[in-house]
């Protein structure tokens, strides 16, 4: 057996270690990356980037639907195999070449198992690599079931590599996931789409008002919605299942998709001999990403205690650990402005904080809210369902938060964040010359 000592160990390729990776070998180091999946992560192989191929196929549909009789005479079909087809020839060879691009820099690079067997060790195959710090970057994997039948229920991954869309799906939860993917199938054609969610409330991180928009465009687009009931049983009939809920009633579908959330991966902690304290929520870090009781790993992206699992917070952590190793723990993680989108359709999008926050932390604000329903942009595309809420804080005009449900939701968030992070008062972006007439410049009817 092996052993190779490092500067930096990086278990996981995922866009979280892609900034942590490269920061440190800018700076000289030698590092070493471990992955026991294909180089890339889940972002670029199996989520954000691939889904996003699917999410616009489904935005060019809706779109061409809500003008026909308007100057569209007919609506486009979704070629779900031709599709699948264009996504997989993004992916085609990326996983290698990142190893070949990691290697090229100097990178060492290690393809298994990454399961830590000392402080500052980790054991890969037949090697075990020593190094001054460890960065855990091992991302998340979908909740499973124990409901009897849950081997008939499918994760994210499995949807979006399917060869042929089902007549019939079946989503169970009512996060992110589910309502994305229920928008993909109901606009490629689909012909019963049901969502089903344990809870009275979907989305809950967001603002409710705008969830309720949602889900009457939901509905509108043909998505049945089952809310307050959980499947119990699940049993295969045919070609078919039936899912069993816990109302007593019986569902009859061909493809069932289990999004129930996510947990952090730490299997690299197995044995607990990296002496890395971690719990349900994930390992558990000081504001530095450094292990609260193991001070040479630091822990980056969702398998870190931080509560966030988005791309642009792993790629933010990723950078800022670079700093931290560098420099011993110079700078503090801040999670003070975190945009966040739901690629429906219409997207649903939100920075800052909701009016149930700000009543609760006691902030002076006012509330310019309403539909965009009858406004131009909205009206040019067929967009019957859009709305925004906008919180203004009343001492010094400043934006607290910010909440769009309507096309290019996911664009436009991005400016209220940034006047979030470098606190640009609500009259500054009313009266900015925007580019006109577009989605951005409409934000200055949100903020008056």
């Amino acid at each position: 057996m092996s052993t190779t000592h490092f500067h930096t160990i990086v278990v996981g390729s995922g866009t979280a270690a892609y900034y942590a990776v490269d920061g440190l070998v800018r700076a000289g180091q030698q590092v070493a990356m471990v992955d026991e999946r294909s180089f890339g992560g889940t972002c670029a192989l199996r989520g954000c980037q691939p889904k996003k191929y699917l999410v616009s196929n489904a935005q060019a549909v809706a779109m061409a639907s809500q003008l026909v009789g308007q100057g569209i005479t007919a609506a486009p079909k979704t070629n779900w195999e031709a599709l699948q087809s264009l996504k997989n020839q993004f992916l085609e060879g990326r996983s290698e070449a990142d190893v070949r691009q990691w290697q090229k820099k100097g990178v060492t690079t290690f393809h298994g198992q990454a399961v830590m067997t000392d402080t500052d060790t980790i054991k890969v195959n037949d090697t075990h690599l020593h190094a001054d710090h460890i960065v855990l970057a091992t991302g998340a994997l979908p909740k499973s079931s124990s409901i009897p039948g849950a081997e008939y229920i499918h994760d994210s991954e499995y949807f979006l590599n399917l060869p042929h869309l089902p007549k019939r799906l079946l989503f169970i939860g009512g996060g992110y996931i589910s309502f994305e993917f229920a928008h993909i199938a109901i606009r490629a054609g689909a012909e019963e789409v049901i969502l089903m969610h344990r809870s009275a409330k979907a989305l809950k991180t967001f603002e409710q008002d705008g969830v309720e928009v949602l889900i009457e465009a939901s509905k509108e687009a043909g998505i049945k919605m089952q809310f307050n009931r959980f499947p119990t049983k699940i049993t295969p009939a045919g070609e078919h299942f039936i899912v069993h809920d816990s109302e007593g009633q019986t569902y009859a579908t061909d493809c069932i998709i289990g999004a129930t959330g996510r947990i952090p991966n730490v299997a690299v902690l197995e044995g607990d001999h990296g002496q890395v304290a971690h719990g349900t929520d994930g390992i558990e870090v000081t504001p530095y990403l450094q292990s609260t009781s193991n001070p040479k790993v630091y822990a980056i992206g969702d398998c870190a205690a931080t509560g966030h699992m988005l791309a642009p917070v792993a790629d933010y952590e990723g950078q800022i650990v670079v700093g931290n190793i560098l420099g011993t723990n110079k700078t503090p993680i801040d999670y003070a402005v975190v945009p966040s989108v739901v690629f429906t359709i219409p997207a649903i999008s939100s920075v800052g904080v909701t009016e149930k926050e700000a009543i609760e932390q006691g902030l002076s604000y006012r509330t310019n809210q309403g539909s965009t329903n009858k406004w131009p942009s909205s009206l040019r595309i067929g967009e019957h369902h859009g709305y925004y809420k906008v919180l203004i804080d009343t001492t010094n005009d400043h934006i607290l938060g910010a909440h769009i449900v309507r096309h290019n939701a996911e664009e436009v968030i991005n400016i209220f964040a940034l006047a979030i992070k470098h606190r640009i008062k609500a009259h500054e972006l009313a009266e900015f010359m925007w580019a006109y007439p577009t989605y951005t410049s409409d934000l200055k009817y949100m903020v008056r």
